[in-house]
């Protein structure tokens, strides 16, 4: 038996202070067919550790409970140790972003592995989700090189502007009460000012009607899961951008 129970750095060995418990999962609790079975190491067994784990440290939460109840190990990529939500239940994530359930997790991992773990939310359950954000995530920075450089193509707008849809989805997702007209306007200020600086940072050198066509398609987008008229987006953020100017 050992204490070890993800793949470990050959220089670092693991702490056998906190570590997780040395019984291995048993053949019958590791699936050969299961994705989440990487290197011989079961992710499921792994997480239903961690759960066990996160409230030695921490204060009971509900909260949090809830979401680790209903998060998905995916995959061990690298460093990364990924869970995720299904759609109806990604607003339970930002419970595991906070500083110190995160921190928490990180640690049970490190001392599992013997090196420094990432832990990693998203919305979706399959590899292939996570891989598609990896895809997006690499297609966003190589567009903020090419216009770094200069080299600015129409299909690098087009790559940052999924990028920044999708962070703005992801982030509206995670807002409680969003429904309320309350907690929707501040959300609406919010992305407007977001979305204000991000026009002026990537298409301020651009061709102007590029840089334009693109905004208006993000407005677009963003506008329907706000709940708002596009036209009412783009006015928030044109005031933004003039009362900025103004200080």
């Amino acid at each position: 038996m050992t204490d070890v129970i993800l793949p470990q750095s050959p220089s670092t060995p693991a702490s056998h202070d906190e570590a997780i418990p040395t019984i291995a999962p048993s053949q019958a609790d590791t699936p050969t067919t299961d994705p989440t079975s990487v290197n011989s190491v079961d992710l499921n067994w792994v997480w239903r550790e961690v759960r066990k784990r996160v409230f030695i440290k921490l204060t009971f939460s509900l909260g949090v409970a809830d979401a680790l109840a209903e998060a998905i190990p995916i995959v061990l990529d690298g460093d990364s140790f990924v869970v995720g939500f299904a759609p109806k239940n990604f607003p339970l994530a930002p419970a595991l972003g906070g500083s110190a359930v995160k921190n928490t997790i990180e640690k049970i991992l490190e001392q599992a592995a013997g090196r420094r773990i990432h832990f990693e939310v998203i919305e979706g359950t399959l590899l292939s989700d996570w891989e598609h954000i990896k895809l997006r995530r690499d297609k966003a920075q190589s567009a903020m090189i090419a216009m770094a450089t200069s080299k600015v193509e129409a299909h690098h707008f087009e790559d940052v502007m999924s990028q920044i849809v999708g962070e703005v989805r992801q982030r509206v997702s995670q807002i409680h009460d969003r429904s309320q007209p309350v907690v929707r306007a501040a959300l609406i200020l919010d992305i407007a000012a977001s979305l204000a600086d991000a026009e002026d940072m990537l298409f301020s050198e651009a061709d102007t009607r590029e840089g334009k066509r693109v905004m208006s398609r993000i407005v677009d987008r963003i506008s329907t899961f706000l709940d708002v008229p596009p036209i009412t987006l783009a006015i928030e953020i044109e005031r933004h951008r003039r009362e900025t100017k103004k200080t």
